[in-house]
């Protein structure tokens, strides 16, 4: 006999009557993420939102900002990040139904709430921080201090510099007269003969028109670019700036990857603990040192209390950021080159007057030019004067302001017959090496922070501020790939700084809303497993509050 296959039959008929059908309720289990994310929002402040809607009005009642917050928040934990499929998820998937309550925003509704809450966001970021710190997963002890670069809304080849912005409008200026005396020879003729006498533009010159004036504010952007090049020392006519067509701005900066593109320099700040993000911004420079101390005042602002700990990079590390600290009362934890001479340094001699033996001079440090570093000088504080290798003084001479910070300039009177002169002196012209006969000298610069940049160093010399230095990749660095890895943020959707900031916060938001429901699910865990060993029933879950209670 053949064997007999048995199938599964439908566990619902499509046809079937039933007496008793299933809530909406009943379909989403009582575990599931989503009821966490609503039993989080519904408690939190959300006045600032229900001020921006008008009371009564025509049209339907809006639908309650949490609940189109809620939406967004969810979506961005599975991925999606756009409002036509976020729409179409709203009416079909079970856990957004039971979410939104069987509403079904369009899409128009949920891509403008998104982007036009910039105000309230920020305020439902602190409210979700703070709900963090009540929970003690925010503890200040370490912070750590990063910024990434994600792409523009604009392809890489979609830029101009002002050459070609000129070029361009000088082509357009001509069709636009083109047209104009075209206009005007029909109308005479219109005039003349009676027929077609009609006043509006062409649909030609309404185009070029707006044309025109998109590349007029290019061509703005464009000379104010090129004169920060110029003051900042690139010849504007050489290198040009490039300014995005799509996204104006948007600067052409590195990729992490490598190559050149439109991108934006978004910064978090996070918690060492728990990985929270405290504090984020998006900037449109390359560099994101501006907004350490900043972010670190906002986040005292926020917490009550400044961090303990400040993890960063080398980029960080310059005496600004470390005197700020300073005056905050946080200790920096940022790599700092130091410019006193080692304690094996040949440089620590008991006669300073006397040069350092040629038989230790190439333990000398030397500089990324070849010559002697500036950590081969010794520094006399009560003299004001530095000591060089060669056994000669070099006296203070005059101060200078470079970029608002003041620095004190030091002068060698003589270095013709100095030992190290060759080693000390960049090499001529020629490629022959220095001897001091054409009237080079040495000079040192010594900044208003080079005192706090030497304490910095002393610290960051020790095992603990080394072993605690190697937590600042995890720390600083992990919001960052979770955010392009697993949310997928690699290139924003939106045009403009304002938006695209939005857009950088909602993404943070929904990390820290992970991280959160992540605790409230093991805690409600441990709530359920508290009941169950004291013989009471455990067929309903505990709320949030009783899990944390735990």
């Amino acid at each position: 006999m053949g064997t007999t296959y048995r199938w599964a039959q439908p566990v619902l008929v499509r046809e079937q009557r039933t007496l008793f059908q299933p809530t909406l309720d009943d379909m989403i289990p009582q575990d599931h993420e989503v009821r966490l994310l609503d039993e989080t929002l519904r408690p939190l402040d959300w006045s600032m939102w229900e001020s921006k809607y008008k009371r009564g009005g025509p049209g339907q009642p809006p639908i309650h900002p949490r609940v189109l917050a809620g939406i967004w928040l969810y979506a961005m934990m599975r991925r999606l990040r756009t409002s036509r499929p976020l729409e179409y998820a709203c009416g079909h998937n079970l856990d957004f139904m039971w979410l939104g309550e069987g509403r079904t925003p369009d899409y128009s509704t949920l891509a403008t709430f998104f982007s036009s809450n910039k105000e309230p966001l920020k305020d439902l970021f602190k409210q979700v921080c703070r709900k963090a710190m009540t929970m003690g997963m925010v503890r200040l002890g370490e912070v750590g201090f990063d910024a990434t670069r994600v792409k523009a809304a604009n392809s890489r080849y979609a830029t101009l510099t002002t050459p070609s912005i000129e070029k361009k409008l000088a082509a357009i200026d001509a069709q636009i007269d083109a047209i104009a005396e075209a206009t005007a020879t029909a109308l005479e003729d219109a005039a003349t003969t009676g027929f077609g006498a009609g006043t509006e533009l062409p649909e030609g010159l309404k185009s070029l028109e707006e044309r025109r004036k998109k590349l007029a504010e290019l061509a703005e952007v464009a000379r104010t670019r090129d004169e920060a090049r110029r003051q900042s020392g690139t010849d504007p006519k050489k290198k040009p700036a490039q300014v995005p067509t799509t996204d104006p701005q948007s600067k052409v900066m590195p990729n992490k990857e490598g190559g050149y593109a439109p991108n934006y320099t978004p910064t978090a700040l996070t918690d060492g603990a728990s990985g929270i993000i405290l504090d984020a911004n998006v900037l449109d420079v390359v560099n994101e040192s501006g907004e350490a101390l900043p972010a670190v005042d906002r986040v005292t602002e926020l917490c009550g209390e400044a961090p303990e700990n400040f993890l960063s990079d080398g980029g960080n590390a310059s005496g600004e950021i470390l005197a700020g600290l300073e005056e905050r009362d946080v200790n920096a934890v940022v790599p700092v080159k130091s410019m006193v001479p080692g304690a094996d340094s040949p440089a620590l001699r008991d006669d300073l007057t006397q040069s350092v033996p040629a038989d230790q001079w190439e333990q000398l440090p030397r500089n990324s030019l070849g010559q002697l570093d500036k950590s081969s000088f010794i520094y006399d504080a009560e003299r004001s004067v530095y000591h060089c290798p060669g056994g000669r003084e070099l006296p203070y001479e005059s101060r200078e302001n470079r970029n608002g910070v003041e620095r004190m300039c030091y002068r060698s009177l003589n270095c013709d017959g100095c030992p190290l002169v060759a080693l000390c002196l960049q090499k001529k012209k020629d490629g022959e090496p220095a001897t001091g006969t054409d009237g080079r000298v040495r000079n040192i610069r010594r900044d208003a922070y080079a005192a706090v940049r030497e304490r910095a160093a002393q610290r960051m010399a020790t095992p603990e501020s080394k072993a605690q230095y190697a937590r600042r990749s995890p720390i600083a660095e992990t919001p960052f790939a979770w955010l392009k890895g697993v949310l997928g943020l690699r290139q924003f959707r939106h045009v403009g700084l304002e938006k695209v900031e939005t857009e950088w916060r909602w993404a943070c938001l929904t990390m820290n809303l992970k991280k959160i429901l992540s605790v409230l699910a093991r805690l409600r865990r441990l709530a359920l497993d508290a009941l169950s060993a004291a013989g009471q029933p455990t067929t309903e879950p505990p709320t949030a509050e009783i899990g944390l209670a735990v």
